[in-house]
């Protein structure tokens, strides 16, 4: 840095270009004479330089570093007479740190001097117990202490293995300290670099109240690593600065930890390092003493301080889930309300967002929240006003005030105004206007539920014209008042204003008494706005929260100190876990499909016990969004196997088996009985009647053992010979046509539909019920249509609603049939039935399955229940259960052994619309990327799959995909399968396949 400060100096400062020139020509020329001589530091030139590196190293804040390298002339006449960071003589600071607490006039003095003095004992040596209690007689300070130990408020130690503890006593704050610090230096924790890979869970000492060595408590160990913060907090504190190698010497723990414990005090802006009382070493300090002997003016407040107070503003609990969501303005994730409110539940969430008065949008500086319609007015009032263009303003105009809309009728109403011609323009026109609606937070969501709907239905909101603005004063205070103490930056991130207006504005706050101004150190003072109510709070005593708590990243408190949450953990994408304000650990855990991937979990030993606690909390709540099952990779780095004793009983203590596979893993709530899919297949294909044992002899047969039967194509696979064809069975056997759970038509009986419409639970069409009495005396349409003097295509659209709705069925002979409902039957008790009579139909299902085949009239919620209800009662096992499975799967024993003793199953092609194609239907898109098509098997697996139309008595293959090296295999099964049907295969594709075969 020296060297290119003296080139710079000197090619660009004391010569110009052309002088430069001339004396590079003169060097060349031999005509310049270098002159050496001896200058004793520091001169002008040399002094200059220092002056500039000594200034840019203050940038950097290594000013407590540079004592050693330089010379000690060069740094007096850098700082002048002023060599040391303070003016005041080592006397004076010792006085300074001697009047922090006066001497003790009643008992409370005492307590607040033993908060800071450590352990008392009569005929005590500590220098500030004999300065400050020389002027109380022994009677005296004997009633102080018994006094203060019959309210509990001091306590004695034993058992800590420590004659620098046992027997004194102590503030009930510091008792805990101690004792966990004495016991821990007994226990090898003096002998490890970080005390917090010490597990404390069988270790104690014992405390009493009593002055008379009785009602001995055994106590557990607090948090090691907090324990030792405080006690260097409280040394330096007390005595003032001292040198690394002087804590080392009065802490009986290795120096690494304690450089550790100051380097994370350091970073948290608590301490500071500087040179107070000597020069040779830096000296470690309180940065709010640094601040005070420096000449520091304002009544500064401890960083500490201010995030404790935020901690317990945010988690302060509320009974009702809505109070968290007011206090906070806004809640992004269900997560967010496990901690602060006593009887929250994962699945209380769906709940709270289908409440009338919680609405769904862009809020505070556009980031998607939940918030209540009562808070709506003060989110507007820290908004900027909204532009919208002319789209946006047209499109709000068809949001009426009074009601909410689908965006279904939004974008009907919209693209009235554009030809056929311009419909892709108005979809894109429609889709930018909506979307800046919601940025601009002119409409907001809310959400509904829908009978016979899986998800909750998205309703658009009115708030532009509907909601009365406050203005932006009024709501920066109240703001301020809930979220405080709160930094002008955080402010800015919120809130979407120029930042001179919300520096205005928060002095007119101030001026008026609204808001009051703190200061706090970080390193350098940092003003903080807080509610006068709040200020007062951060200057009395209070003692932390020390609960243990995993939250998310996006946790309202979390998200406040991120910058200093990552720095501590690392940057990426993980649940940090927090001992009160602390983050000690992070949890990289994820969904997947249907259960949790832990991949590795990083907590100290020392919170084993208080985080297994709030883990197994988490995945139980976690059983509400139907995820039971965890599969755990790592602890602390390590698989576990590998891993230390206690963290083995902490992983069994969870309900995690070993998985026995090569990896290590462990897994709780379910288990790992992996099969290969073809035995699953032969199962499943022989209850279904596909396998060649249990196939029919002649559809009569095939279709008495079905509950649904779409078409033709569907029933030939289950039967050997098919001789008549679906209308003349349906007349035999007297099945009617309506509508299935899945939307299909379907041939069954009419106690079949009956049993759905129970399921469904819908009420009939007030419009159309006098159709429904006429169809309950008549089934004739033709009559009904001559009655009413009505065309088919009339009768077709009056009747459509209710086919589909399950209240009407067509019957054999083409009448139609109105569906009665039982006169007394229980809708839950009818959804149950249906749903195991349907597991029961597959050796192996996962829910994601059960709810393709069962349709939309069941939530995911209705099916888990009984499905763990089967679990129970020992009918079903849950877990991963086929070769390669990614997801969670229930499973029939019985039923898969079975499939071992069975046959392979002959290869053949599944179409469209057997009632099996919702089970393989998650392995048609993946696979094959088609929806709905004909899936082809061949030696038990699916290996191609094609669409094809059926008009004209033919398959016209007009899409197909399928692995090349089984195309051969796989024309031989479609060419068997047309021949069953009787209907050749044509098309271009199917020409193409048979030449690309043909070709090799």
């Amino acid at each position: 840095m020296l060297i290119k400060e003296a080139e710079n100096e000197i090619y660009h400062s004391d010569l110009d270009l052309p002088a430069l020139e001339e004396f590079i020509q003169d060097m060349a020329n031999d005509n310049v004479t270098m002159v050496h001589s001896r200058v004793k530091l520091p001169s002008p030139l040399g002094m200059n330089l220092y002056i500039s590196a000594f200034q840019d190293l203050l940038s950097m804040r290594t000013k407590a570093f540079l004592v050693k390298d330089i010379d000690p002339v060069i740094l007096r006449r850098l700082l002048g007479k002023r060599s040391l960071h303070t003016d005041l003589n080592p006397e004076r600071i010792d006085r300074y740190y001697t009047d922090k607490v006066p001497a003790p006039m009643s008992p409370d003095d005492l307590l607040r001097l033993m908060d800071v003095g450590g352990g008392l004992q009569e005929d005590s040596d500590h220098p500030l117990y004999v300065e400050k209690l020389s002027s109380v007689s022994p009677s005296t300070l004997r009633s102080w202490v018994e006094e203060l130990a019959q309210a509990g408020r001091i306590m004695r130690i034993r058992g800590t293995g420590s004659d620098q503890i046992d027997g004194k006593w102590f503030s009930k704050s510091m008792a805990g300290v101690h004792g966990t610090l004495g016991c821990l230096a007994t226990a090898g924790a003096s002998d490890m670099d970080n005390v917090r890979e010490l597990y404390t869970g069988n270790l104690f000492f014992q405390a009493t109240s009593s002055v008379n060595d009785s009602d001995w408590e055994d106590v557990g160990l607090s948090d090691p690593h907090e324990c030792l913060r405080v006690k260097i907090l409280d040394l330096l504190g007390s005595e003032g600065p001292k040198p690394a190698d002087v804590l080392v010497e009065r802490l009986p723990f290795p120096k690494r930890q304690i450089e550790v414990i100051l380097h994370e005090l350091e970073v948290r802006n608590l301490l500071s390092v500087g040179f107070y009382k000597q020069t040779k070493d830096g000296e470690y300090i309180l940065r709010v003493d640094e601040y005070k002997i420096t000449g520091g003016k304002e009544d500064v407040i401890e960083a500490r301080t201010i995030q404790n107070l935020l901690l317990d503003k945010s988690f302060s609990n509320c009974e009702d889930p809505l109070d968290v969501m007011r206090n906070h303005i806004m809640l992004s994730k269900q997560e967010e309300l496990l901690y602060r409110s006593p009887d929250y539940r994962f699945g209380d969430w769906a709940d709270i967002k289908h409440d009338s008065d919680v609405v769904m949008g862009r809020l505070l500086n556009n980031r998607i929240g939940y918030t209540l319609k009562e808070e709506i007015p003060l989110i507007l009032g820290l908004r900027p006003p909204a532009w919208r263009g002319s789209n946006e303003e047209r499109l709000l105009e068809m949001v009426p005030s009074d009601r909410n809309v689908e965006r279904k009728e939004l974008e009907v109403a919209f693209l009235r105004s554009y030809g056929s011609e311009q419909a892709e323009k108005g979809k894109r026109d429609f889709r930018n206007a909506i979307g800046n609606l919601d940025r601009s937070l002119s409409v907001a969501k809310q959400y509904k539920v829908v009978p016979n709907r899986k998800r909750s239905l998205s309703l658009f909101h009115r708030v532009s014209d509907v909601y009365e603005p406050m203005s932006f004063e009024e709501a920066l205070g109240i703001y301020v008042n809930r979220m405080g103490p709160i930094r002008l930056y955080t402010i800015r991130n919120n809130v979407t204003r120029a930042v001179e207006e919300i520096a205005e504005t928060l002095r007119v706050l101030e001026d008026k008494g609204i808001i009051e101004k703190v200061i706090t150190l970080q390193p350098d003072p940092i003003e903080f706005y807080a509610s006068p109510e709040d200020a007062r709070r951060l200057r009395g005593y209070r003692e932390e929260d020390r609960t243990l708590r995993i939250l998310t990243q996006s946790d309202p408190y979390c998200s406040r100190f991120i910058q200093e949450i990552r720095f501590v953990l690392r940057d990426g994408w993980y649940r940090p876990v927090f001992k009160g304000v602390d983050p000690i650990g992070r949890i990289l855990m994820y969904k997947v499909n249907d259960y949790l991937e832990i991949k590795d979990i990083q907590v100290p030993h020392a919170y084993l016990d208080e985080f297994g606690t709030e883990f197994n909390r988490l995945l139980d709540n976690f059983r509400d969004q139907l995820i039971d099952v965890s599969v755990l990779h790592n602890f602390n780095g390590q698989t576990i196997p590998e891993a230390p004793t206690e963290i083995q009983k902490l992983v069994e203590s969870l309900g995690f088996i070993p998985m026995n596979d090569q990896r290590n893993r462990y897994i709780r709530g379910g288990v790992v009985a992996t099969r290969e899919k073809s035995i699953i297949h032969r199962s499943l294909f022989k209850i279904h009647n596909l396998h060649q044992v249990t196939r029919k002899e002649n559809e009569m047969k095939a279709v008495m053992e079905m509950d649904e039967v779409r078409d033709t194509i569907a029933l030939r696979g289950r039967c050997e010979v098919m001789r008549a064809d679906l209308d003349a069975m349906a007349a035999a056997n007297q099945l009617h046509q309506g509508t299935n759970l899945r939307r299909h038509l379907v041939w069954s009986s009419y106690d079949h539909f009956q049993r759905l419409l129970m399921i469904r639970n819908m009420p009939a069409p007030e419009e159309l019920q006098d159709v429904l009495d006429a169809f309950t005396e008549n089934t004739d349409p033709r009559a009904y249509m001559e009655r009413y003097a009505m065309k088919r295509a009339e009768f077709r659209k009056l009747i459509q609603p209710l086919l589909r709705s399950g209240y009407m069925v067509q019957d054999y002979r083409g009448g139609f049939k109105v569906v009665h409902a039982k006169p007394e039957y229980d809708v839950w008790e009818e959804k149950k039935s249906y749903l195991k009579d349907q597991i029961l139909k597959y050796p192996v299902v996962s829910m994601k399955q059960m709810e393709r085949l069962v349709g939309a009239s069941f939530k995911p919620e209705e099916i888990a229940q009984v499905l763990h209800d089967m679990e129970d009662s020992g009918e079903l096992v849950k877990g991963f259960l086929t070769v390669d499975s990614a997801e969670i799967q229930w499973g029939q024993p019985d039923l898969i052994e079975e499939g071992e003793s069975l046959d392979p199953m002959r290869d053949f092609v599944m179409p469209p619309s057997d009632p099996l194609l919702p089970y393989f239907s998650g392995l048609l898109r993946e696979r094959f990327g088609f929806g709905s098509a004909y899936i082809v098997f061949h030696k038990e697996d699916a290996v191609a799959a094609f669409k094809a139309n059926t008009r004209d008595d033919v398959f016209d293959i007009t899409d197909f995909n399928g692995d090349p090296d089984t195309e051969r295999q796989v024309l031989r099964v479609m060419k068997e399968f047309a021949w069953e049907h009787n209907m050749p295969l044509v098309g271009r594709m199917f020409e193409k396949l048979k030449s690309r075969i043909a070709s090799r």
